[in-house]
Protein backbone atom coordinates (compact mmCIF):
# COMPACT_ATOMS: atom_id res chain seq x y z
CA UNK A 1 0.00 0.00 0.00
CA UNK A 2 2.88 2.52 0.80
CA UNK A 3 5.14 1.36 -2.61
CA UNK A 4 1.69 2.26 -4.35
CA UNK A 5 1.20 5.77 -2.73
CA UNK A 6 4.80 6.61 -3.27
CA UNK A 7 3.72 5.97 -7.29
CA UNK A 8 0.94 7.83 -6.57
CA UNK A 9 2.66 11.23 -5.74
CA UNK A 10 5.10 10.42 -8.53
CA UNK A 11 2.69 10.22 -11.00
CA UNK A 12 0.99 13.50 -9.28
CA UNK A 13 4.35 15.64 -9.35
CA UNK A 14 5.27 14.59 -13.54
CA UNK A 15 1.79 15.46 -14.06
CA UNK A 16 2.44 18.50 -12.74
CA UNK A 17 5.42 19.20 -14.29
CA UNK A 18 4.32 18.43 -18.15
CA UNK A 19 1.07 20.47 -17.21
CA UNK A 20 3.58 23.47 -16.25
CA UNK A 21 5.77 22.67 -19.34
CA UNK A 22 2.56 22.71 -21.90
CA UNK A 23 1.98 26.18 -19.92
CA UNK A 24 4.78 28.27 -21.18
CA UNK A 25 5.54 28.15 -17.75
CA UNK A 26 8.74 25.91 -18.23
CA UNK A 27 10.37 23.37 -15.69
CA UNK A 28 11.56 24.18 -12.14
CA UNK A 29 14.65 23.98 -11.40
CA UNK A 30 15.18 21.73 -8.12
CA UNK A 31 16.44 23.87 -4.95
CA UNK A 32 20.37 22.85 -4.40
CA UNK A 33 21.22 21.42 -1.66
CA UNK A 34 22.84 23.18 1.35
CA UNK A 35 26.45 23.42 0.56
CA UNK A 36 25.58 24.70 -3.31
CA UNK A 37 23.90 27.81 -1.71
CA UNK A 38 26.79 29.19 -0.21
CA UNK A 39 26.58 32.44 -2.29
CA UNK A 40 23.36 32.41 -3.72
CA UNK A 41 22.84 36.21 -1.90
CA UNK A 42 24.58 37.82 -4.70
CA UNK A 43 23.08 35.92 -7.09
CA UNK A 44 19.63 36.82 -6.10
CA UNK A 45 20.61 40.44 -5.72
CA UNK A 46 21.86 40.41 -8.69
CA UNK A 47 18.71 38.58 -10.23
CA UNK A 48 16.57 40.93 -8.99
CA UNK A 49 18.11 44.11 -10.47
CA UNK A 50 18.01 42.63 -13.70
CA UNK A 51 14.39 41.54 -13.58
CA UNK A 52 14.31 45.22 -12.05
CA UNK A 53 15.65 46.94 -15.51
CA UNK A 54 14.29 44.47 -18.12
CA UNK A 55 10.25 43.21 -17.72
CA UNK A 56 9.67 40.76 -21.18
CA UNK A 57 6.42 39.24 -21.23
CA UNK A 58 6.40 35.85 -20.44
CA UNK A 59 5.39 34.17 -24.22
CA UNK A 60 7.69 36.22 -25.91
CA UNK A 61 11.13 34.15 -26.36
CA UNK A 62 14.70 36.04 -25.76
CA UNK A 63 16.69 37.18 -28.40
CA UNK A 64 19.20 34.53 -28.20
CA UNK A 65 16.41 31.88 -28.84
CA UNK A 66 16.89 30.31 -25.76
CA UNK A 67 13.84 30.47 -24.26
CA UNK A 68 15.06 31.50 -20.79
CA UNK A 69 12.01 33.09 -18.11
CA UNK A 70 13.22 34.35 -14.89
CA UNK A 71 10.50 31.93 -13.04
CA UNK A 72 13.50 29.17 -13.86
CA UNK A 73 15.88 30.62 -11.88
CA UNK A 74 16.67 29.27 -8.60
CA UNK A 75 15.13 31.97 -6.24
CA UNK A 76 11.73 31.54 -8.29
CA UNK A 77 11.52 28.15 -9.02
CA UNK A 78 12.18 27.75 -5.30
CA UNK A 79 8.97 30.26 -4.68
CA UNK A 80 6.76 28.90 -7.21
CA UNK A 81 6.63 25.06 -7.13
CA UNK A 82 8.37 24.06 -3.99
CA UNK A 83 6.35 21.70 -2.21
CA UNK A 84 5.34 19.55 -5.22
CA UNK A 85 9.25 19.14 -6.28
CA UNK A 86 10.52 18.79 -2.81
CA UNK A 87 7.63 15.92 -1.94
CA UNK A 88 8.71 14.30 -5.25
CA UNK A 89 12.47 14.31 -4.19
CA UNK A 90 12.31 13.50 -0.80
CA UNK A 91 9.82 10.44 -1.99
CA UNK A 92 12.46 8.98 -4.57
CA UNK A 93 14.99 9.53 -2.10
CA UNK A 94 13.60 7.71 0.49
CA UNK A 95 12.55 4.75 -1.82
CA UNK A 96 14.56 1.96 0.43
CA UNK A 97 13.89 3.18 3.96
CA UNK A 98 10.23 3.29 4.73
CA UNK A 99 9.11 5.62 6.97
CA UNK A 100 7.92 5.22 10.67
CA UNK A 101 3.53 6.03 10.87
CA UNK A 102 4.39 9.62 12.38
CA UNK A 103 6.57 10.87 10.08
CA UNK A 104 4.54 9.43 7.47
CA UNK A 105 1.36 11.63 8.82
CA UNK A 106 3.86 14.27 9.25
CA UNK A 107 5.13 14.23 5.49
CA UNK A 108 1.70 14.08 4.31
CA UNK A 109 0.62 17.14 6.23
CA UNK A 110 3.77 19.22 4.92
CA UNK A 111 2.85 18.14 1.56
CA UNK A 112 -0.70 19.43 1.75
CA UNK A 113 -1.59 16.04 -0.58
CA UNK A 114 -4.91 14.69 0.44
CA UNK A 115 -3.72 11.38 -0.94
CA UNK A 116 -0.61 11.86 0.65
CA UNK A 117 -2.83 11.59 4.28
CA UNK A 118 -4.76 8.85 3.27
CA UNK A 119 -2.14 6.69 2.14
CA UNK A 120 0.10 7.78 5.68
CA UNK A 121 -3.38 6.63 7.94
CA UNK A 122 -3.67 3.43 5.98
CA UNK A 123 -0.04 2.65 6.64
CA UNK A 124 -0.46 3.09 10.39
CA UNK A 125 -3.89 1.42 10.76
CA UNK A 126 -2.28 -1.69 8.79
CA UNK A 127 1.01 -1.38 11.32
CA UNK A 128 -1.34 -1.04 13.68
CA UNK A 129 -4.00 -4.28 12.78
CA UNK A 130 -0.09 -6.41 11.97
CA UNK A 131 0.86 -5.33 15.64
CA UNK A 132 -2.39 -6.99 17.45
CA UNK A 133 -2.44 -9.59 14.89
CA UNK A 134 1.16 -10.97 16.43
CA UNK A 135 0.67 -10.00 19.65
CA UNK A 136 -2.56 -12.21 19.65
CA UNK A 137 -0.67 -15.21 18.08
CA UNK A 138 1.49 -15.05 20.57
CA UNK A 139 -0.63 -14.35 23.49
CA UNK A 140 -2.22 -17.96 22.12
CA UNK A 141 0.93 -19.84 21.49
CA UNK A 142 1.93 -18.81 25.12
CA UNK A 143 -1.12 -20.00 26.46
CA UNK A 144 -1.25 -23.57 24.34
CA UNK A 145 2.29 -23.87 25.33
CA UNK A 146 1.35 -23.42 29.16
CA UNK A 147 -1.86 -25.54 29.02
CA UNK A 148 0.23 -28.26 26.91
CA UNK A 149 2.69 -28.09 30.16
CA UNK A 150 0.29 -28.31 32.92
CA UNK A 151 -1.69 -31.41 31.31
CA UNK A 152 2.01 -32.90 30.79
CA UNK A 153 2.66 -32.00 34.29
CA UNK A 154 -0.69 -33.42 35.79
CA UNK A 155 -0.99 -36.50 33.46
CA UNK A 156 2.91 -37.09 34.76
CA UNK A 157 1.75 -36.87 38.26
CA UNK A 158 -1.78 -39.34 38.71
CA UNK A 159 0.77 -42.21 36.51
CA UNK A 160 3.38 -41.53 39.37
CA UNK A 161 0.63 -41.91 42.06
CA UNK A 162 -1.26 -45.11 39.94
CA UNK A 163 1.99 -46.69 39.62
CA UNK A 164 3.07 -46.14 43.67
CA UNK A 165 -0.53 -47.21 44.42
CA UNK A 166 -0.42 -50.57 42.71
CA UNK A 167 3.16 -51.31 44.63
CA UNK A 168 1.56 -49.60 47.75
CA UNK A 169 -2.24 -49.74 48.14
CA UNK A 170 -4.10 -47.52 50.76
CA UNK A 171 -5.40 -49.87 53.72
CA UNK A 172 -9.29 -50.35 53.66
CA UNK A 173 -10.88 -48.39 56.50
CA UNK A 174 -12.67 -50.55 58.00
CA UNK A 175 -14.83 -52.10 59.67
CA UNK A 176 -15.63 -54.32 57.19
CA UNK A 177 -18.30 -55.85 54.87
CA UNK A 178 -19.21 -59.49 54.23
CA UNK A 179 -18.53 -62.43 56.60
CA UNK A 180 -15.53 -64.92 55.51
CA UNK A 181 -14.31 -67.97 56.43
CA UNK A 182 -10.83 -67.75 55.96
CA UNK A 183 -8.87 -71.07 56.80
CA UNK A 184 -4.98 -71.68 57.81
CA UNK A 185 -3.81 -74.62 56.66
CA UNK A 186 -1.11 -76.36 58.07
CA UNK A 187 2.63 -75.54 56.79
CA UNK A 188 1.12 -71.84 55.20
CA UNK A 189 3.87 -69.40 56.24
CA UNK A 190 3.24 -65.42 56.82
CA UNK A 191 3.40 -65.04 53.29
CA UNK A 192 1.04 -67.38 51.88
CA UNK A 193 -1.14 -66.48 54.22
CA UNK A 194 -0.96 -62.67 53.10
CA UNK A 195 -1.39 -63.80 49.68
CA UNK A 196 -4.52 -65.48 50.10
CA UNK A 197 -6.16 -62.90 52.38
CA UNK A 198 -5.31 -60.47 49.45
CA UNK A 199 -6.61 -62.84 46.96
CA UNK A 200 -9.89 -62.83 48.80
CA UNK A 201 -9.96 -59.45 49.64
CA UNK A 202 -9.74 -59.44 53.13
CA UNK A 203 -6.94 -56.81 53.26
CA UNK A 204 -5.95 -54.35 50.68
CA UNK A 205 -2.75 -55.58 50.29
CA UNK A 206 -0.63 -58.56 51.17
CA UNK A 207 2.33 -55.77 52.18
CA UNK A 208 0.52 -54.19 54.67
CA UNK A 209 -0.49 -57.85 56.33
CA UNK A 210 3.07 -58.46 56.72
CA UNK A 211 3.64 -55.04 58.39
CA UNK A 212 0.30 -55.23 60.78
CA UNK A 213 1.76 -58.47 62.02
CA UNK A 214 5.56 -57.57 62.37
CA UNK A 215 3.89 -54.26 64.49
CA UNK A 216 1.50 -56.73 66.46
CA UNK A 217 1.89 -56.49 70.30
CA UNK A 218 1.40 -60.12 70.88
CA UNK A 219 4.00 -61.85 72.20
CA UNK A 220 4.36 -64.54 69.40
CA UNK A 221 3.49 -63.73 65.71
CA UNK A 222 2.50 -67.10 65.10
CA UNK A 223 -0.21 -67.94 62.98
CA UNK A 224 -1.87 -71.12 63.81
CA UNK A 225 -3.97 -73.76 61.55
CA UNK A 226 -7.53 -73.25 61.77
CA UNK A 227 -10.72 -71.42 60.54
CA UNK A 228 -11.23 -68.06 61.45
CA UNK A 229 -13.99 -65.82 60.94
CA UNK A 230 -13.10 -62.95 59.16
CA UNK A 231 -14.86 -59.91 56.88
CA UNK A 232 -14.36 -58.53 53.33
CA UNK A 233 -11.76 -55.34 53.38
CA UNK A 234 -10.53 -55.45 56.84
CA UNK A 235 -8.15 -52.94 58.27
CA UNK A 236 -4.74 -54.51 58.06
CA UNK A 237 -3.73 -54.15 61.28
CA UNK A 238 -7.81 -55.76 62.64
CA UNK A 239 -7.20 -59.03 60.63
CA UNK A 240 -3.35 -59.74 62.19
CA UNK A 241 -5.32 -59.11 65.68
CA UNK A 242 -7.90 -62.03 64.80
CA UNK A 243 -4.97 -64.35 62.86
CA UNK A 244 -1.97 -63.34 65.20
CA UNK A 245 -0.91 -65.84 67.74
CA UNK A 246 -5.27 -67.06 68.31
CA UNK A 247 -6.74 -70.32 68.25
CA UNK A 248 -10.00 -70.22 66.72
CA UNK A 249 -12.40 -71.25 67.33
CA UNK A 250 -14.74 -74.22 64.91
CA UNK A 251 -18.22 -73.03 64.39
CA UNK A 252 -20.99 -74.25 63.09
CA UNK A 253 -23.96 -72.46 60.81
CA UNK A 254 -27.85 -72.98 60.95
CA UNK A 255 -29.87 -70.75 58.05
CA UNK A 256 -33.70 -71.03 59.13
CA UNK A 257 -36.14 -70.10 56.84
CA UNK A 258 -39.06 -67.72 57.23
CA UNK A 259 -42.44 -68.97 58.54
CA UNK A 260 -40.61 -72.22 58.69
CA UNK A 261 -42.50 -75.06 60.97
CA UNK A 262 -41.13 -76.79 64.16
CA UNK A 263 -40.67 -79.95 62.59
CA UNK A 264 -38.78 -78.38 59.50
CA UNK A 265 -36.94 -76.17 62.00
CA UNK A 266 -35.71 -78.84 63.95
CA UNK A 267 -34.54 -80.97 61.40
CA UNK A 268 -32.25 -77.92 59.68
CA UNK A 269 -30.68 -77.72 62.90
CA UNK A 270 -30.14 -80.85 63.30
CA UNK A 271 -28.38 -80.66 60.08
CA UNK A 272 -26.54 -77.89 60.48
CA UNK A 273 -25.20 -78.70 64.09
CA UNK A 274 -24.70 -82.06 64.52
CA UNK A 275 -27.13 -82.27 67.25
CA UNK A 276 -29.17 -85.02 67.78
CA UNK A 277 -32.54 -84.76 65.99
CA UNK A 278 -34.13 -86.48 69.33
CA UNK A 279 -33.09 -84.23 71.72
CA UNK A 280 -34.00 -80.91 69.99
CA UNK A 281 -37.70 -82.30 69.44
CA UNK A 282 -37.72 -83.26 73.30
CA UNK A 283 -36.36 -79.29 74.46
CA UNK A 284 -38.88 -77.95 71.91
CA UNK A 285 -41.53 -79.63 73.94
CA UNK A 286 -40.48 -77.58 77.18
CA UNK A 287 -40.97 -74.14 76.12
CA UNK A 288 -40.87 -73.02 79.79
CA UNK A 289 -37.04 -73.77 80.37
CA UNK A 290 -37.06 -70.80 77.80
CA UNK A 291 -38.62 -68.13 79.77
CA UNK A 292 -42.30 -68.71 77.35
CA UNK A 293 -45.55 -68.75 79.40
CA UNK A 294 -47.15 -71.59 80.43
CA UNK A 295 -49.64 -71.16 77.74
CA UNK A 296 -47.23 -71.96 75.28
CA UNK A 297 -47.44 -75.64 74.59
CA UNK A 298 -44.05 -75.58 72.02
CA UNK A 299 -41.19 -73.68 70.55
CA UNK A 300 -43.61 -73.30 67.66
CA UNK A 301 -43.09 -70.10 65.97
CA UNK A 302 -40.47 -69.13 68.68
CA UNK A 303 -37.29 -70.18 66.53
CA UNK A 304 -36.53 -67.21 64.65
CA UNK A 305 -35.44 -67.11 61.02
CA UNK A 306 -32.01 -66.22 59.46
CA UNK A 307 -28.70 -67.16 59.99
CA UNK A 308 -26.73 -68.20 62.81
CA UNK A 309 -23.14 -69.14 63.53
CA UNK A 310 -22.35 -71.12 66.77
CA UNK A 311 -19.41 -72.19 68.69
CA UNK A 312 -18.78 -76.08 67.23
CA UNK A 313 -19.11 -77.21 71.24
CA UNK A 314 -22.48 -75.56 72.39
CA UNK A 315 -25.58 -78.03 73.22
CA UNK A 316 -28.97 -78.25 72.09
CA UNK A 317 -30.23 -75.39 74.82
CA UNK A 318 -27.94 -73.22 73.93
CA UNK A 319 -28.88 -73.43 70.09
CA UNK A 320 -32.30 -72.88 70.84
CA UNK A 321 -32.17 -70.72 73.68
CA UNK A 322 -30.43 -68.53 70.96
CA UNK A 323 -33.16 -68.42 68.27
CA UNK A 324 -35.86 -68.10 71.26
CA UNK A 325 -34.07 -64.76 72.29
CA UNK A 326 -34.12 -63.56 68.67
CA UNK A 327 -37.92 -63.86 68.44
CA UNK A 328 -38.26 -61.83 71.78
CA UNK A 329 -36.34 -59.03 70.69
CA UNK A 330 -38.17 -58.99 66.94
CA UNK A 331 -41.18 -58.53 69.41
CA UNK A 332 -39.65 -56.26 71.18
CA UNK A 333 -38.96 -53.90 68.58
CA UNK A 334 -42.52 -54.15 67.66
CA UNK A 335 -43.38 -53.12 71.36
CA UNK A 336 -44.53 -56.19 72.36
CA UNK A 337 -42.74 -56.76 75.67
CA UNK A 338 -45.66 -58.99 77.03
CA UNK A 339 -45.03 -62.80 76.28
CA UNK A 340 -48.96 -63.38 75.98
CA UNK A 341 -49.46 -60.85 73.68
CA UNK A 342 -46.49 -61.49 71.97
CA UNK A 343 -47.58 -65.37 71.57
CA UNK A 344 -50.57 -63.71 70.01
CA UNK A 345 -49.09 -62.24 67.53
CA UNK A 346 -47.10 -64.43 66.27
CA UNK A 347 -50.17 -66.55 65.49
CA UNK A 348 -51.37 -63.82 63.26
CA UNK A 349 -47.47 -63.18 62.01
CA UNK A 350 -47.45 -66.62 61.11
CA UNK A 351 -51.02 -66.75 58.86
CA UNK A 352 -49.83 -63.43 57.29
CA UNK A 353 -46.66 -65.15 56.22
CA UNK A 354 -48.75 -67.99 54.78
CA UNK A 355 -51.45 -65.53 53.95
CA UNK A 356 -50.20 -62.45 51.84
CA UNK A 357 -47.49 -60.98 50.34
CA UNK A 358 -45.00 -58.03 52.19
CA UNK A 359 -47.25 -55.00 51.06
CA UNK A 360 -50.79 -56.47 52.06
CA UNK A 361 -49.80 -57.93 55.85
CA UNK A 362 -50.85 -54.17 57.01
CA UNK A 363 -54.22 -54.76 55.33
CA UNK A 364 -54.86 -58.61 55.74
CA UNK A 365 -54.06 -58.35 59.48
CA UNK A 366 -56.97 -55.63 59.58
CA UNK A 367 -59.04 -58.20 58.47
CA UNK A 368 -58.01 -60.61 60.43
CA UNK A 369 -58.65 -58.56 63.35
CA UNK A 370 -62.41 -57.85 61.79
CA UNK A 371 -62.86 -61.82 61.60
CA UNK A 372 -62.22 -61.91 64.72
CA UNK A 373 -65.35 -60.05 66.61
CA UNK A 374 -67.59 -62.86 67.86
CA UNK A 375 -69.90 -59.68 66.52
CA UNK A 376 -69.34 -59.66 63.18
CA UNK A 377 -72.03 -60.32 60.77
CA UNK A 378 -69.95 -61.65 57.72
CA UNK A 379 -67.96 -64.44 59.38
CA UNK A 380 -69.38 -64.69 63.00
CA UNK A 381 -65.73 -65.28 64.86
CA UNK A 382 -64.43 -67.43 62.29
CA UNK A 383 -61.26 -66.86 60.81
CA UNK A 384 -61.79 -69.34 57.87
CA UNK A 385 -58.39 -69.30 56.64
CA UNK A 386 -57.00 -72.02 54.42
CA UNK A 387 -53.42 -71.94 55.90
CA UNK A 388 -54.40 -72.67 59.45
CA UNK A 389 -56.49 -75.91 57.72
CA UNK A 390 -53.53 -77.71 55.83
CA UNK A 391 -51.41 -77.23 59.04
CA UNK A 392 -53.69 -79.43 60.87
CA UNK A 393 -53.48 -81.56 58.09
CA UNK A 394 -49.96 -81.75 57.86
CA UNK A 395 -49.59 -80.57 54.11
CA UNK A 396 -48.20 -77.81 52.21
CA UNK A 397 -50.68 -77.81 49.59
CA UNK A 398 -53.95 -75.62 49.73
CA UNK A 399 -56.25 -78.03 48.17
CA UNK A 400 -58.71 -80.28 50.46
CA UNK A 401 -61.79 -81.53 50.35
CA UNK A 402 -65.45 -80.51 51.58
CA UNK A 403 -65.16 -83.17 53.94
CA UNK A 404 -61.91 -82.17 55.70
CA UNK A 405 -63.26 -78.39 55.20
CA UNK A 406 -66.03 -79.37 57.94
CA UNK A 407 -63.58 -81.44 60.04
CA UNK A 408 -63.93 -80.76 63.59
CA UNK A 409 -61.13 -82.87 64.68
CA UNK A 410 -58.68 -80.75 63.01
CA UNK A 411 -57.97 -78.31 66.17
CA UNK A 412 -56.66 -75.65 62.98
CA UNK A 413 -59.57 -75.89 60.94
CA UNK A 414 -60.79 -72.05 61.27
CA UNK A 415 -63.59 -72.91 58.96
CA UNK A 416 -65.46 -74.74 62.47
CA UNK A 417 -63.37 -73.06 65.51
CA UNK A 418 -63.59 -69.67 66.18
CA UNK A 419 -60.43 -67.53 67.08
CA UNK A 420 -57.19 -68.00 66.25
CA UNK A 421 -55.35 -71.62 65.69
CA UNK A 422 -53.92 -73.13 68.71
CA UNK A 423 -50.48 -72.34 67.73
CA UNK A 424 -48.74 -70.39 65.81
CA UNK A 425 -48.55 -71.74 62.02
CA UNK A 426 -44.64 -71.15 61.79
CA UNK A 427 -41.87 -68.69 62.67
CA UNK A 428 -43.19 -65.52 61.28
CA UNK A 429 -40.27 -62.64 59.95
CA UNK A 430 -39.79 -59.19 61.54
CA UNK A 431 -41.85 -57.69 58.78
CA UNK A 432 -45.37 -59.83 59.86
CA UNK A 433 -44.91 -59.50 63.21
CA UNK A 434 -44.42 -55.39 62.71
CA UNK A 435 -47.89 -55.63 60.62
CA UNK A 436 -49.28 -58.35 62.80
CA UNK A 437 -48.56 -55.95 65.82
CA UNK A 438 -50.13 -53.22 64.16
CA UNK A 439 -52.88 -53.88 62.01
CA UNK A 440 -54.56 -51.45 59.66
CA UNK A 441 -58.33 -50.36 60.19
CA UNK A 442 -60.75 -51.46 57.65
CA UNK A 443 -63.45 -52.62 56.60
CA UNK A 444 -62.50 -55.38 54.71
CA UNK A 445 -63.64 -59.41 55.83
CA UNK A 446 -62.43 -61.59 53.00
CA UNK A 447 -59.23 -61.70 50.76
CA UNK A 448 -57.99 -64.03 48.34
CA UNK A 449 -55.25 -64.64 45.96
CA UNK A 450 -56.55 -64.11 42.19
CA UNK A 451 -52.94 -65.00 40.36
CA UNK A 452 -50.37 -66.81 42.53
CA UNK A 453 -47.58 -66.19 40.75
CA UNK A 454 -48.07 -62.44 40.72
CA UNK A 455 -49.48 -62.42 44.55
CA UNK A 456 -52.18 -60.35 43.22
CA UNK A 457 -54.60 -60.35 46.29
CA UNK A 458 -58.84 -58.80 46.36
CA UNK A 459 -60.05 -57.81 49.33
CA UNK A 460 -63.71 -57.63 50.02
CA UNK A 461 -66.28 -56.24 52.46
CA UNK A 462 -69.25 -58.67 52.08
CA UNK A 463 -69.52 -62.59 51.15
CA UNK A 464 -71.35 -62.24 47.61
CA UNK A 465 -67.96 -59.77 46.68
CA UNK A 466 -65.40 -62.04 47.76
CA UNK A 467 -67.67 -65.20 45.84
CA UNK A 468 -66.69 -63.14 42.22
CA UNK A 469 -63.09 -62.59 43.86
CA UNK A 470 -62.80 -66.51 44.11
CA UNK A 471 -65.01 -67.35 41.22
CA UNK A 472 -61.64 -65.32 39.41
CA UNK A 473 -59.16 -67.16 41.36
CA UNK A 474 -60.83 -70.51 40.50
CA UNK A 475 -60.68 -69.43 36.95
CA UNK A 476 -57.15 -68.62 36.86
CA UNK A 477 -56.53 -72.08 38.47
CA UNK A 478 -58.61 -73.98 35.34
CA UNK A 479 -56.06 -71.50 33.23
CA UNK A 480 -52.65 -72.98 35.12
CA UNK A 481 -53.47 -76.05 36.52
CA UNK A 482 -50.43 -77.14 37.33
CA UNK A 483 -49.81 -74.52 39.57
CA UNK A 484 -52.67 -74.66 42.05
Amino acid sequence: MREEARHERQRETHRALYERFAAGTGLPIEQPSEPELTGTGHYRQSLAAAEDSWQEPADQEAPDGEGTDARFLPAQAAAASDAPAFAGHEDAAQEHYPEEPEAAQQSAVLSGDPHDDQAAQAAAAGKAQRRKRTKRKRNLVMLATVLIFALVVAGSVYFVKSVLKQFNPDDYPGPGGAAVEFTVEDGWGLKIISRKLEELDVVSSDGLFTDAVADSEAQSKLIHPGTYLLKKQMPAADAADILVNQRPDKVFYIGLKANMRLDAAIKEIAKGSGLAEKDLQELAKKPQQFGLPASVPSLEGWLHPGEYRFPLNSDAEEVLGELVKATKASLEQAGITDLEEGYRTLKVASILQAEARTPDYATVAGAIENRLDPGNRETHGLLQVDSSVIYGLDRYSLQFSAQEKQDASNKYNTYVHTGLPPTPLGSPANSAIEAAAHPESNGYYYWVTVNIETGETKFASTYAEHRQNQAEFRAWCNQNPGVC
